[in-house]
């Protein structure tokens, strides 16, 4: 599939989930947002909102349990494809800093349109040298995620209530485009509108590692994802360039978001953290990596 082809896909993806939630709240359908969701007698929650409320009440809120196990399931089946697929945050990204993803490198912006584009390449003692470089770096990448999610649920105990509802960006869309709604629809102003946007930006702009790094309900998923065994990308060893010259091609890598290492599992990121966006298959010059179904 073609690279440009699947982004657009995906930006598709997450603006139709968007609308169709806005249409729900225009029409007064009760639908909520990612934070609170459902239909009729069906609700359910974000998961990392259910364990901060939990930890917040100190109580086991067994009512919310079923939700939070059935996108544990889904996560643990097909992975990350919220973070890749649904969440509205690179959709925002894309808007605010006309960037897809985060941690791409910049070649990727100077090649994006030329299908003739080499790949990078550089000899295997350079290679040995960067990867061992970067694995000493790995844990301590890798973890970031994982430690604001421990003060995440950690600030929901000693305060009582769930602090990092308060700035986390996914629900700060949602109340920013309810407020355009309440605007729009009823001509009742807040300071909502003006407020949210700012952190959003901040966040995004100024916190440029936010979702690969920093989102505590990434790091959630990503434990998870740990039990996926579906979709995950393969390299085609008999068609990948390394098999073939005595060289170290680094293309996949270098558009991946999270820095997962496909071929040598030197990068900082862990397959768990794979959001099936597809940009590594899409911009391998041999077509050498699938997501097969296993």
């Amino acid at each position: 599939m073609n690279r440009n082809r699947t982004r657009t896909l995906r930006m598709t993806t997450m603006a139709v989930v968007a609308i169709t939630i806005i249409i729900g709240a225009v029409k007064n359908a009760g639908t909520g947002s990612f934070s609170a969701f459902g239909v009729e007698n069906i609700s359910a929650i974000c998961p990392l909102g259910y364990l901060e409320a939990a930890f917040a009440g100190r109580e086991f809120l067994p009512h919310l349990l079923l939700s939070f196990l059935v996108i544990a399931g889904l996560t643990a089946l097909l992975g990350r494809v919220f973070c890749g697929w649904i969440c509205p945050i690179p959709l925002v990204r894309k808007l605010v800093v006309n960037k897809v993803d985060e941690g791409q490198q910049d070649f990727t912006n100077s090649t994006a349109n030329d299908d003739s584009a080499q790949p990078i390449l550089e000899d295997r003692e350079t290679a040995k040298t960067s990867c061992s470089q970067e694995s000493s770096s790995t844990a301590k990448n890798s973890s970031s995620g994982l430690v604001i999610l421990g003060v995440t649920l950690g600030s929901s105990a000693i305060f009582g209530f769930p602090v990092f509802c308060l700035i986390c960006p996914i629900g700060l869309v949602f109340a920013t485009l309810f407020a355009l709604i309440r605007l729009l629809h009823f001509n009742e102003p807040t300071m909502d509108i003006i407020v949210f946007p700012v952190v959003i930006i901040v966040e995004l702009v100024l916190l440029k590692k936010w979702c690969s790094k920093l989102c505590p309900v990434g790091a959630l998923l990503s434990l998870f994802s740990r039990f996926n065994r579906n979709l995950v990308p393969t390299v085609d060893r008999s068609r990948c360039l390394e098999e073939h010259r005595d060289t170290k091609c680094q293309r996949c890598r270098s558009v991946c978001s999270f820095d997962v290492d496909l071929k040598n599992g030197s990068g900082t990121g862990d397959i768990s953290d794979c959001t099936k966006c597809r940009e590594c298959a899409d911009n391998c010059p041999v077509q050498a990596i699938r997501f097969p179904w296993r």
